[in-house]
Order: structure tokens, then C-alpha cells, then sequence
């Protein structure tokens, strides 16, 4: 009996974390590329674990959302952690919403058109780790009093001991916006200037609304491109019109920039958050075990051959038709009605 409870202690301990644990063996670090011999070791062993221990039951609240360690507030709308800022005590810069299973991280700075401080970036980053660990489907990005970013703050706002500090906090903080395993959305009201710019490319998906205005503006102050700028645009809109970009900045307005491919939809100002909440929960109710692998591997093919993305989709597949949102999925396909996905 004693044995038969601590295996089954085991299990659920390797369970919990199970699929998303062997998702982690298909990452590739933004700009490395991952030894083939290594991802090859650790996705045979994810696969026997998948094998060993089979689909993991999943944890819920009440009304059905799974739950982690990590908690975001248990109210609906309300702030994940009223009383504390992320990433240290004072003035908040940031602020973190929760409504249903979509998370909202919200730049809160309207006084200085929501430019970054140094202790800004890593309260956002901050934020964004906590938003990794925690269960939401769905991350959104934005900002307040109708600026979404304005880059970095030069002239009001804490200095880092040495530049490189905080230019160390910034990729920090990107690195984790663009590694989290949830589908991220940038609404953008506004300005995304500066490294703002980059945050935004750096989301999976760009609304924004008719006054928005984009722009890298780093040459204009003498300095070169952050926030992954100069790794992103290239992908997103060709080398060509990266340069033209970076070494001739201008502010351009939303039109252009949807035409030039850097964000996907164009919306009325007071349209706006009801596009964005729409497409959060059109994203929530997909499959979330399939949606984060296959977001891994659409960004991990920037850094990988065709070879090595196969493998990749043979592990993530496998994971897929072994969940139970798998056998959901097909069943209401079957059945001609929705699915609804848990997460397991």
C-alpha cells in the first residue's frame, strides 16, 4: 500500500508537468541554433516519459479552468496581485489583469507616454515570467492614455549603474516575451516607438487601432536598435525594407504598417478592446497543449533546417494524439458539434 502511494505520488509529480515538460525538449533559444545530437536525446526521452506514464489528468478550478502554483487573482478582471508590484516595491509600472483565461499586461507609465525605466523593464519582465509559470491561454500586451510604448525613457526616469545593465534588463525581458509558451497578442493604441516597437513585433499577433503610429526612431537619437528590432524585422518584412527602416527612421501610421506586413488588422480606436478580447478568446478556446507546441515550432524554424523541423513535428504530434484534447478535438469533429478543449 505504502509503495503503491508514493509511485502514485511519482506519477502525478511527473504528470504535471508532463507534456509541457516534453514540449521544452523542441526549444531552440531565439538566435541558436540547438545541437541536432542533443534535441534528438532529450525528444527520446520526453517520448518515453510520454510513454511511461501516459496523459496526465489535469487540476481545476470550480469551474473548470485548469490551475497552477503560480495564481494570477481569483476575480475576474481584477488585478492578478493588487497590493505588489512585479519585480519590486514603489510606483508600479506595470499593471497585470486577469478575465477568464486571458492575462493582461498593461504599460502604465501615461505621464511619460509609457516609456521604460530601468526598473520598468524588469517589472515587465517580471510580469511576464509569472504570466509563463501561471495557466492563462492568452497574454496581452498594452499600454495606457493612448500610447502603447515609447521606447526607452531618456530623460525622467532611474539609470542603471552602466548602460549595458540596462540594456541587459531590456533583453531579459524580451527573451521572455518571446519564449512564453501562450499565444501573445500587442494591442497598440497610439505610439510603439523605439524599443516599443520592437515589444510589439516581438507578439505573436499586432491590432492596432487607426492612430497608431510605428516607427524604430533609434538612429534619429544616435543609438542602434534593441528589443530584438534588428533580428525581428528582417523576418517580418524582408531585409530590404528592414534597412530602409532602421537607417531612415520615420514614424509611420497604421495603414502603412499593416501594408508592409507588421501587424495583422487595423481597427476604429473604440473598437479596439472588444478586437482584441474577441481574438484573446478565439485563441483561448483552442487546444492549449497544441497551441504552445506548435507556436515553439513556428518560432524555432527560424533557427533550424528542414530536418530538424521534422522532428520536431513528429515529437510535438505524438504529444498531441496521446491528450485528451486530441480524442476531443476528433470526437466533436465526428459528432459535427465544438470542441472543448481543457488543456490535457
Amino acid at each position: 500500500m505504502g509503495a503503491d502511494r508514493r509511485g502514485g505520488r511519482g506519477r502525478r509529480a511527473r504528470c504535471r508537468a508532463g507534456p509541457r515538460r516534453a514540449a521544452r525538449a523542441l526549444s531552440v533559444p531565439v538566435g541558436r541554433l540547438q545541437d541536432a545530437g542533443a534535441g534528438r536525446g532529450r525528444r527520446h526521452a520526453a517520448e518515453e516519459r510520454l510513454r511511461k506514464d501516459g496523459p496526465c489528468p489535469a487540476r481545476r478550478h470550480p469551474g473548470g479552468d485548469r490551475v497552477s502554483t503560480a495564481e494570477h487573482g481569483a476575480a475576474t478582471g481584477s488585478p492578478a496581485d493588487p497590493g505588489r508590484a512585479p519585480g519590486g516595491a514603489g510606483t508600479r509600472a506595470v499593471r497585470v489583469t486577469r478575465d477568464g483565461s486571458v492575462l493582461t499586461v498593461t504599460i502604465d507609465r501615461p505621464a511619460r507616454r509609457n516609456a521604460m525605466t530601468y526598473a520598468a523593464w524588469d517589472e515587465l519582465g517580471a510580469a511576464l515570467n509569472e504570466a509563463a509559470a501561471g495557466d492563462a491561454r492568452v497574454v496581452v500586451v498594452t499600454g495606457t492614455a493612448g500610447a502603447f510604448c515609447s521606447g526607452g525613457d531618456l530623460d525622467g526616469g532611474d539609470r542603471a549603474p552602466h548602460p549595458h545593465a540596462q540594456l541587459a534588463a531590456v533583453a531579459r525581458t524580451c527573451q521572455t516575451l518571446v519564449s512564453l509558451p501562450q499565444p501573445t497578442i500587442a494591442q497598440v493604441d497610439g505610439l510603439a516607438v523605439g524599443a516599443g516597437f520592437g515589444l510589439a513585433l516581438a507578439c505573436d499577433f499586432v491590432v492596432a487601432s487607426s492612430r497608431a503610429r510605428f516607427g524604430t526612431m533609434f538612429l534619429a537619437r544616435g543609438l542602434s536598435p534593441d528589443f530584438a528590432t534588428s533580428w525581428l524585422l528582417p523576418r517580418l518584412v524582408g531585409p530590404r525594407l528592414a534597412t530602409r527602416l532602421c537607417l531612415l527612421p520615420e514614424i509611420v501610421d497604421a495603414d502603412r504598417a499593416r501594408e508592409w506586413g507588421l501587424l495583422e488588422e487595423v481597427v476604429a480606436p473604440d473598437e479596439l478592446p472588444g478586437h482584441v478580447a474577441a481574438l484573446a478568446t478565439r485563441l483561448a478556446a483552442g487546444p492549449p497543449i497544441a497551441t504552445r507546441l506548435t507556436k515553439q515550432m513556428l518560432r524555432d524554424s527560424w533557427a533550424r533546417g528542414v530536418e530538424e523541423s521534422l522532428a520536431a513535428e513528429t515529437m510535438a504530434q505524438s504529444i498531441n494524439r496521446l491528450s485528451a484534447d486530441a480524442q476531443e478535438g476528433i470526437a466533436a469533429f465526428l459528432e459535427r458539434r465544438p470542441a472543448r478543449f481543457e488543456g490535457r
